[in-house]
């Protein structure tokens, strides 16, 4: 018997498995599983249920407010009147997803201006002439020139068109207007915006961050063996006038997951050897009266706020935590830009809160993938000021990929040792226990300390690994009871002729009923019912003829066959009187195609 080879084995093919899912989890198919690491990131987080902070509040730019105020952008005074507003109230912070990287010029402006140059270049007296220079002595002194007729003062008219002029440049002039109401409420928070990688950018920007940006590095950064997210060296930020005037910018750059979804925020970024705080960060300082000062970064390990720490992982990014709707209402209080501006909402609403906005309206910006569905950039901005003034967030440990790593290896040794040597019923539930105790394990470390250990790729070998394990070995199982099969239905053929043979025709028939059927067993069938008609054992014949008819009811004359069969043994009576016999032989030789013979 040939001996099979050790790739044909279980434990191999357990191997086998275990190493082609690993390579492929690192290549081809890594998207695949970061998708299933974050779908159960998800589920994680929708399991667990905590309040948001109350001290939060999101003024959303929605369809309402843009049907009523008008088409987006909406000018800068709009912006303005609202800023004025909450500090009026006073807010305590007050944080912005709007751009304001371009000046905002109305096309009147432009004209006003040329109006408002023409008019100090003509309003200005001529200069007065120069003394004439004093004689020679004994020189009589030149005659004085007669002095030259000085324009009058503006009249009222020019003094009111002066005065048009101006508050028409005041009004269309909406930049200076944003920032005199920022600068007024000296609590409002704008955002940069950097394209975000993993690897450093290969050249140096065309030009560095103007100072208004660049006050806002974090110089609390101490030395460690972590690294950052970096920017490319296009940065976006605001406009010299509003900037300058901001109480912090922090930037909004997002580097998505697998999926696109927005799960992490970057809390610092390197740009150009410089690191800056992120837009959620900078509110929630600025509404502790901090600034970005008292923002202490150690790499790797956690950025500090106060007193307040937020644990990140080596990247420098936050896991903030995402709070379940009420009802089909978002988590955090929320109310329509325009109900507030019209004074239908009361400002005084947000005394002492953190107040952010920014648009939701359909097609004004993009939505962002979160556990909790898709949010605009605002709504994600206020889970995250939450998070961080509440200490609310997910951890990715160190550790976390070495508790994978070991727990992918004991699964691999688990289909490698242990699984070949198990029964089906079993191995089944002993992989199913262990599969529960990889889900609990995982959620249980989620809903409880809020640690995230990847587990999904142990568990995907654990269900792969099983389910092709047992088709392996049912195929090879089948292979081999077809084969079994197949030698023992030749060996019930090669008895039944034997028996056959040997004039035992009963246990011929017995073993030619356990073969498949196909031509030649119907031939063999078909010769042991003659046999049986030769002994006038007419009721054996017709059961061996109706097991042909059953399987192929135009095999020869069967039909034919089986019928006499029956109608003889129906009429033959063994034993009785003389004449019954004698009847019965003359029907015999009457209905049969063959004559009986003697010995």
């Amino acid at each position: 018997m040939k001996k099979e080879g050790f790739w044909t084995k279980d434990w191999f093919f357990g191997l086998l498995v275990s190493l082609v899912l690993f390579v492929l989890s690192i290549t081809f198919a890594r998207g695949f599983f970061e998708s299933l690491e974050t779908k159960a990131y998800d589920w994680g987080v929708i399991a667990t249920s905590k309040p948001p902070s109350d001290k939060v509040a999101v003024i959303a730019i929605d369809d309402q407010s843009i049907a009523n105020i008008g088409r987006w952008p909406w000018p800068r005074d709009v912006h303005a009147a609202m800023i004025d507003k909450l500090a009026g109230a006073k807010a305590s912070a007050i944080g912005s997803t709007v751009f304001f990287f371009e000046p905002q010029i109305d096309p009147g402006l432009q004209y006003i201006n040329k109006l408002i140059e023409l008019y100090n270049k003509n309003a200005q007296p001529e200069p007065a002439p120069a003394e004439p220079a004093p004689a020679a002595p004994g020189k009589a002194a030149p005659a004085k020139p007669a002095a030259p007729a000085m324009p009058a003062a503006p009249s009222a008219s020019l003094q009111q068109f002066a005065s048009i002029l101006a508050e028409a440049e005041e009004t269309l002039n909406t930049d200076r207007r944003l920032a005199e109401s920022m600068k007024k409420a000296g609590n409002v928070i704008i955002p940069s915006y950097f394209d975000a990688d993993y690897n450093p950018p290969a050249g140096k920007p065309d030009k560095p961050l103007p100072d208004y940006v660049a006050k806002f590095a974090l110089s609390g950064v101490a030395p460690g063996a972590g690294d950052f997210m970096y920017a490319d060296p296009n940065a976006a930020y605001p406009i010299a006038e509003v900037g300058s005037v901001a109480a912090g910018i922090g930037h909004l750059a997002v580097k998505p997951d697998a999926d696109g979804g927005a799960r992490r925020d970057i809390t610092v970024i390197n740009y150009d050897g410089q690191m800056y705080p992120s837009l959620p960060l900078m509110v929630a300082a600025r509404s502790l009266n901090l600034s970005a000062k008292d923002i202490k970064v150690s790499p790797g390990e956690s950025v500090s706020l106060g007193n307040l720490r937020i644990v990140t992982d080596d990247r420098g990014m936050m896991y903030p935590y995402f709070y379940k709707p009420v009802n089909d209402r978002p988590a955090m209080p929320e109310d329509s830009f325009f109900d507030v501006i019209s004074g239908k909402i009361p400002a005084d609403k947000y005394k002492g809160k953190v107040v952010l906005i920014g648009a939701t309206a359909a097609g004004v910006g993009s939505q962002q993938v979160t556990p909790v569905g898709n949010l605009a950039p605002v709504q994600k901005m206020a889970h995250s000021v939450s998070s961080i003034l509440q200490q609310q967030f997910f951890r990715t440990p160190s550790w976390g990929l070495w508790v994978k790593l070991l727990t992918y290896v004991l699964i691999a040794v688990y289909l490698i040792v242990l699984l070949p040597r198990l029964r089906a019923g079993p191995a089944a539930l002993i992989s199913l226990g262990v599969l529960v105790l990889l889900m609990v394990v995982h959620f249980g470390l989620m809903v409880g300390p809020g640690i995230w250990v990847q587990l999904m790729l142990p568990a995907s070998l654990l269900v792969l690994g099983h389910l092709l394990l047992t088709t392996k070995r049912f195929l090879v199982t089948e292979r081999g009871k077809e084969q079994a099969d197949a030698a023992g239905a030749e060996s019930n053929r090669m008895l039944g002729l034997a028996f056959q043979q040997q004039g035992q025709l009963d246990m011929a028939f017995d073993k030619f009923r356990k073969c498949p059927v196909d031509e030649q067993l119907l031939e063999n069938i078909y010769s042991l019912a003659l046999d049986f008609e030769r002994r006038r054992q007419f009721n054996k014949a017709e059961s061996a003829f109706a097991y042909i008819n059953q399987h192929d009811p135009k095999f020869k004359d069967v039909a034919d066959r089986m019928n006499r069969a029956k109608a003889m043994s129906e009429t033959i009576i063994l034993g009785g009187s003389a004449a019954a016999r004698s009847n019965a032989a003359t029907m015999v030789l009457s209905g049969s195609g063959e004559k009986p013979k003697l010995g």
